[in-house]
């Protein structure tokens, strides 16, 4: 791809793996606070004060978030204990798939300011030494390699597996699995 193409394809990546990063994050969260609001009669059979704190944190976040209604209303509320909760699943995996599209636009934007700051560096030497301007033929013949954001391993598939584990361990912790 050229030079051009790098720099678009490298900021519609990083806008896109922003927007799904964002909406999967607050999507997962509420489904996760969604979650301990509907499981009070397992936290009240551990601790009232643990029960009331997180009944009184789910509600005013509830509360005070209003703008968030739609994912209120629509997220995915997991059930750990019966069923396979794809959705809900789908869903955080986006949170990392979105990381991964930004970190892959962040890879490839710094490809392409490197090769331009070459292609600058470059046309400044040749015009100290007086030689004709070929800078922007080259420039046009410049080719870049496309980022994917399947070979970002540690974002896309390590990072997920740590994270399910701590969850899980946090929530057997909390006896609410």
């Amino acid at each position: 791809m050229t030079l051009a193409q790098a720099r678009n394809s490298a900021l519609c990546k990083k806008c896109i793996g922003w927007i799904i990063f964002i909406i999967s994050t607050l999507s997962t969260a509420v489904s996760l606070l969604n979650y301990l609001s509907s499981q009070r009669e397992k936290l009240a059979s551990i601790n009232a004060v643990l029960s009331d704190f997180t009944r009184v944190i789910v509600d005013m976040v509830r509360f005070n978030t209003s703008f968030l209604n739609l994912f209120w209303q629509h997220s995915p509320v997991p059930d750990f204990g019966h069923s396979a909760n794809l959705l809900f699943w789908i869903v955080f995996i986006l949170i990392f798939f979105g990381m991964a599209l930004n970190a892959a636009g962040s890879r490839q934007w710094r490809q392409y300011r490197y090769v331009k700051e070459q292609l600058e560096d470059h046309k400044v030497i040749e015009n100290a030494f007086g030689e004709r301007d070929k800078t922007p033929l080259e420039a046009q013949r410049v080719q870049l390699t496309n980022q994917s954001p399947f070979r970002q391993y540690y974002l896309l598939y390590i990072l997920p597996i740590i994270v399910v584990v701590v969850g899980y361990i946090l929530l057997h912790w909390l006896s609410l699995i």
